[in-house]
């Protein structure tokens, strides 16, 4: 497709040919001795055909909190590119992440709502980040203001603080740019989807610019009564583009209606062998009203080429209202019939999260020693303050059956009347880290990575009497280490190390013994390589990795003490594989495997029957691919797999949830201006189970379509 595209070298050349080179090196102050006048050229504009597919392969990451190649960061990572998520119409966070090996998602569980995700077998609930910035709230994430989706593994807390034991998920936003471009997307479907986007930017003079994105999506589900209801939009504005001082401003919201799915129950440790189109909620009833409204505030300053200061503040601030249903069996239920009783266990909740965050960023490259040093040096501040609460009501939800589960049934009278909110708690925490990290080259083909990181955790949690109020400071150093063997630029070896922590506060929650239990240790191990192939066009990595929790909280009421035991320990042995980018001009690829064992090495007290056990929703295998190929000039196809292993609901490994393979298809028509694109989701209908918990499980997706019409201008 023919674009007017302002190209970097084209500026550069006609920069270098408008300056005298000697005028550039006489001294100050010498006279200047030109043969003729300077002559001032006029903007060059290149015209390029746009003849191949847009590339899946990564480029820059930041995810290692500087600017870098993925080759330059000792430790495995995943970028999820737009192209990617257009591709495959990935309209949500979950979906964006089909592609990432070792990743899985757990279902809505008892004190959590929002995206829930298992990374490396281990919980990433709080590892979820947002512009490098920490989006801890519960809610479900969106794709239509997304550039890309990085995924870092292994601990990091010494990037990123608390958390991050199988790593973080870094969510990159669209940001204004130097060019005017535009994008209309309306999508429809089965089960009565309804999507559409908007994606406009506008060059506002030489480097400033304005960009605003827009959603709003509804549709029904293969489940009878499930149903969603959103709409977001992210206006943002950049200037002094490339200039010394740059400042950037940006506002998220995103809010959601949808009927909340909490699946089918189990029975003798598997799903019911139901169809998995029944429902067991009110639908008149369950709903989930969430919202986010993300304000972002940046200043960067360039002092010149290689040193550079970035200043970010953010203000979030999230709502959340849910009334769901969890199916339950009676208690006793000795078989099953079309009659056996289902309980609609309530699950009813709300709560408000307001967070303030600042982090400062100062990066700069240097000789010293010998040594080529690049130098990270950050500061961050952050304060979080949630309140949360349990609804309650006088009227009890009707139970139901498992063969006539009727979720559009009439609600009973009073149901949604006189509530009330119990078990209110209040919570808040301070967050300081100190962080520095020297990327060096000790030799032509050597680097080494070392850096530290000191956090101070203070939480208050205040509960309603006679509980009473509660309060926990931790301070807590994290490492990480890299070495480097890059003999050329088409591949790297590589080792690493580095620590995380996780504090009994982290996730917003704290009661008698976690306020006296100090914070949990991780530790991962990783050795791995990255080759760029065909010329450069196809990114390739591998890993061998061991995550461990060396010293995880167990709890023994038994025993007379006033904080739980750091009595237990687990690890994770893994290898990985990925490839992404082109294996022929129109031919791309996006590929990944995972081969994991996650094992309990140590329980004590309430947990000793966890022994040995393989922990909670740690597949043996994931695997996934997408692939698409360029057939003449307009048409393309493609499609691909995701691969899960069986999966454990519970730590004593007595809830499974079977193994399952889901088949995608893609078909388009590409033209200058527009393309029309037909999607197929599990193209051969199979019943497959996603969401993972200990008293539910929620089915994925029936084959679907979706046609999309995209209009560029």
């Amino acid at each position: 497709m023919a674009r007017r595209t302002p190209r970097l070298l084209a500026a550069a050349v006609a920069a270098a040919l408008s300056s005298p080179v000697a005028a550039q090196n006489d001294p100050p102050g010498a006279p200047r001795n030109d043969p003729k006048p300077e002559t001032e050229l006029k903007p060059v504009t290149v015209t390029d055909q746009r003849d191949r597919l847009p590339s899946y392969q990564p480029g820059i990451t930041s995810v290692g909190k500087v600017p870098q190649l993925p080759r330059d960061i000792p430790q495995s990572v995943t970028i999820v590119p737009e192209a990617l998520i257009r591709d495959r119409n990935a309209d949500s966070f979950r979906e964006a992440l089909r592609n990432v090996p070792g990743l899985t998602f757990n279902a809505g569980e008892g004190g959590r709502i929002g995206d829930n995700i298992t990374l490396r077998g281990y919980s990433v609930v709080g590892d979820l980040y947002l512009d490098g910035i920490r989006d801890i709230a519960q809610y479900n994430r969106e794709t239509f203001n997304i550039e890309r989706i990085e995924v870092l593994r292994g601990s990091s807390s010494m990037l990123y603080g608390r958390g991050s034991t199988g790593g973080i998920v870094n969510q990159v936003s669209k940001e204004p740019g130097l060019i005017d471009e535009g994008r209309i997307s309306l999508t429809g479907g089965t089960d009565r989807y309804r999507r559409a986007t908007l994606d406009v930017n506008r060059r506002l003079g030489e480097n400033a610019a304005v960009r605003v994105n827009a959603m709003k999506t509804d549709a029904d589900s293969f489940r009878d009564g499930v149903a969603t209801d959103r709409q977001g939009i992210a206006p943002a504005i950049r200037l002094g583009i490339g200039m010394p001082d740059e400042f950037a401003f940006s506002y998220y919201h995103l809010k959601y209606d949808d009927v909340p799915d909490y699946g089918v129950p189990y029975f003798e440790g598997k799903p019911v062998p139901v169809p998995v189109d029944r429902f067991y909620g009110l639908a008149a009833a369950d709903h989930q009203r969430d919202s986010a409204g993300i304000a972002t505030a940046a200043w960067t300053h360039r002092f010149d080429a290689k040193s550079t200061l970035k200043t970010v503040l953010r203000s979030g601030d999230y709502e959340r209202d849910l009334w769901a249903v969890a199916p339950r069996l009676a208690p006793g239920t000795p078989v099953l019939a079309d009659d056996t009783v289902v309980n609609r266990q309530r699950q009813a909740r709300g709560g408000e999260e307001r967070t303030l965050t600042s982090q400062t960023d100062f990066t700069t490259e240097s000789e010293a020693f010998g040594m080529k040093h690049l130098v990270l040096a950050g500061l961050e501040l952050a304060r979080e303050k949630a309140e949360r609460w349990n609804v309650t009501g006088a009227v009890p939800n009707p139970p139901t059956t498992l063969g006539h589960p009727d979720p559009f049934r009439d609600l009973p009278a009073g149901l949604q009347e006189n509530l009330a909110r119990t078990g209110l708690v209040a919570y808040t925490a301070n967050t300081v880290g100190l962080y520095v990290q020297d990327t060096l080259q000790f030799a032509r083909s050597w680097k080494a990575v070392i850096g530290a990181r000191h956090d101070r955790f203070d939480a208050d949690y205040e509960r309603a009497a006679p509980a009473g109020p509660l309060a926990r400071i931790d301070k807590v150093w994290s490492w990480r280490t890299g070495l480097l063997f890059q003999p050329d630029d088409m591949q790297t070896w590589y080792a690493a190390f580095g620590t995380s922590f996780n504090p009994s506060g982290e996730l917003y929650s704290l009661d008698e013994r976690g306020a006296n239990t100090p914070p949990e240790k991780n530790r991962n191990f990783e050795v791995g390589a990255k080759w760029e192939l065909l010329d450069g066009n196809l990114s390739l990595r591998g890993a061998l990795y061991r995550s461990e929790k060396t010293n995880e909280r167990n709890t023994d009421l038994s025993v007379s003490v006033e904080q739980n035991l750091l009595a237990g320990r687990r690890h994770t042995d893994g290898l990985e594989v990925e490839a992404a980018g082109r294996l022929a001009p129109n031919w791309e690829i996006f590929a990944g495997a995972a081969r994991q064992r996650g094992t309990i090495d140590e329980a004590t007290g309430q947990q000793a029957n966890t022994l040995g056990k393989v922990p909670i929703n740690t597949p043996d295998y994931t695997a996934s691919l997408w692939t698409v190929y360029r057939w003449g000039s307009r048409w393309k196809f493609g499609g691909g797999l995701e691969a899960v292993g069986r999966r454990y609901g519970n730590t004593t490994n007595t809830v499974e949830v079977p193994a399952y393979t889901r088949w995608d298809a893609m078909l388009a028509y590409v033209a200058p201006s527009f393309e029309v694109r037909v999607n197929a989701l599990n193209l051969l209908d199979r019943d497959i189970y996603e969401g993972v918990y200990q008293g539910h499980v929620v089915p994925g997706a029936k084959r679907s379509l979706q046609l999309t019409v995209d209009y560029k201008f």
